[in-house]
């Protein structure tokens, strides 16, 4: 069974669609958490946390283009 989300895939090599994809959960996070809804802020934010962390760590320039 493939994996929920797949950090390690060749699509997020690119340098700004990681940026793009851990900024928008990080602004979603801060939208929630305008709203009001603290539990969804909580959670947008540790998959931007943990997305961020997994990016920063990843070696993308080993991985093969599939």
């Amino acid at each position: 069974m493939r994996k929920f989300l797949d950090l390690e895939s060749a699509f997020y090599a690119p340098l700004w669609i990681r940026v793009t994809v851990t900024v928008v959960l990080v602004l979603w996070a801060v939208f929630e958490l305008s709203q009001g809804a603290y539990i969804w802020a909580l959670i947008f934010l540790a998959v931007g946390a943990v997305c961020g962390w997994r990016f920063a760590t990843i070696d993308y320039s080993s991985k093969p283009d599939t």
